[in-house]
């Protein structure tokens, strides 16, 4: 079985577009849909809960979210979303995961990401985000991570801290084999830019040095949601 584990707050305007696509793939291979809500004050959990499998942690954050969904869930694959991304096919996807995962070779699989913007800013930065996750073994959220059950408890699993939960925990999958990048597109909301296309893209980069420099994730939580 694959779980696919989704971390929400406050997403009533996303999360039907995402779950609905999700309950498409059939009943080939058998599959679950997990949602944890870290206490949305919204309509998410409601419209949830027609489509997946709902949750609720009070005030929690994003690394407890996810290792929540992971305690919960029964798959042996395990696949983690951002509920403001849609995938760009599903035909024959689970078992496309399910190809990669047995490949001993690969720890790891993410997907091609993309933005729903054609601007060449948004290009510019998939096409770096998709490097940087082939090359350097950096997959973050918005990228559609998975991996085998077996492979996420030998690491440890995502840690409990509202920010970096991504980084380190694919930086630690990296250590077991190589990472696969399907040729299967992600689409991620640009929403996150709407507020100033570079002022944003340099207060993410400042985020990571600041990461790489020691800060603690609480600390880069507080400037980052800012």
């Amino acid at each position: 079985m694959i779980s696919i584990i989704i971390p929400v707050l406050n997403e009533e305007k996303t999360i039907a577009r995402l779950l609905q696509q999700l309950n498409q793939f059939g009943h080939e291979i058998p599959y679950e849909i997990i949602v944890v809500d870290g206490g949305s004050k919204d309509q998410t959990v409601s419209i949830a809960e027609k489509w997946a499998i709902v949750y609720q942690l009070k005030n929690a954050n994003r690394g407890a979210q996810l290792n929540y969904g992971v305690e919960k869930s029964s798959g042996d694959c395990l696949w983690f979303l951002h509920s403001d991304s849609r995938l760009g096919a599903t035909k024959n996807l689970l078992k496309d995961i399910q190809m990669v995962l047995a490949d001993k070779r690969y720890s790891a699989g993410f997907f091609k990401l993309s933005f729903d913007s054609s601007d060449c800013f948004y290009r510019y930065l998939a096409e770096t985000s998709n490097l940087r996750a082939r090359y350097l073994g950096l997959v973050f959220g918005d990228q559609g991570l998975f991996m085998t059950r077996k492979s996420y408890e030998e690491v440890g699993g995502f840690e409990s801290i509202p920010l970096m939960e991504d980084w380190r925990l694919s930086r630690k999958l990296r250590k077991l084999g190589r990472f696969y990048q399907l040729p299967v597109e992600i689409v991620t909301s640009s929403r996150r830019f709407r507020k100033g296309k570079l002022r944003t893209h340099l207060k993410m980069h400042k985020i990571k040095l600041l990461y790489l420099m020691g800060m603690s994730p609480e600390k880069l939580a507080q400037r980052y949601y800012k």
